[in-house]
């Protein structure tokens, strides 16, 4: 049986005009919302990273019963001399066995490097003491001052990135026995002091 000739079949104008619109509303309430998240993410990400190099850090200083040290690096083979700023990296490295001298930058002829971290994009990470970090053999900061590191979301290549209600900054604190504690930044506070 062959079917009765009738209507083609398809969408009418008013149909896809009407998903169009819905379509276009979704996006408009999903795409904010997905970039908040991403930026949330960079930032938890960062901030995770930095508090894990710091605990391998502490927790290598205790195991080889050495002086361990962490500094900022954009090349991964030296430490930048402006020494607040992460986002382009950091390396941890070890001085000989028997070194007295704790905070020193890293140099290849006479320290071993343990490890390098890349360059972080979408986010500012900032130390507000400008100084190589150093752990003592029992996982101790070497001065025990405490640390503060921010950690925040920017919308460009550089610059120190902002605390803002959808995707808040965190602050990573280091205290003198060299354990870390991570907290939310308020939303405008500062994120490079």
């Amino acid at each position: 049986m062959t079917p009765a000739p009738g209507r083609s079949r398809g969408f009418t104008l008013l149909e896809l005009m009407t998903t169009i619109t819905i379509v276009a509303v979704l996006l408009a309430i999903g795409v904010p919302s997905m970039r908040s998240m991403i930026q949330r993410n960079r930032v938890s990400s960062a901030n995770n990273d930095l508090a894990a190099s710091i605990a391998y850090a502490r927790t290598t200083a205790i195991n080889r019963g050495q002086l361990v040290s962490m500094c900022p690096s954009a090349d991964g083979n030296s430490c930048t001399s402006a020494g607040q700023d992460f986002e382009p990296g950091w390396i941890v490295y070890t001085y000989p066995a028997g070194a007295a001298s704790a905070n020193k930058a890293y140099d290849s002829s006479t320290a071993t490097l343990l490890r390098a971290v890349d360059q972080r994009t979408g986010v500012s990470i900032h130390a507000l003491q400008s100084q190589v970090i150093t752990f003592g053999l029992q996982g101790q900061l070497r001065p025990g001052t405490a640390l503060v590191f921010l950690t925040c979301a920017r919308s460009g290549d550089s610059g120190i990135g902002t605390s803002t209600t959808m995707a808040p900054g965190n602050r990573l604190d280091v205290n003198g026995s060299g354990s870390t504690n991570t907290r939310l930044l308020a939303p405008s506070a500062p994120c490079d002091s």
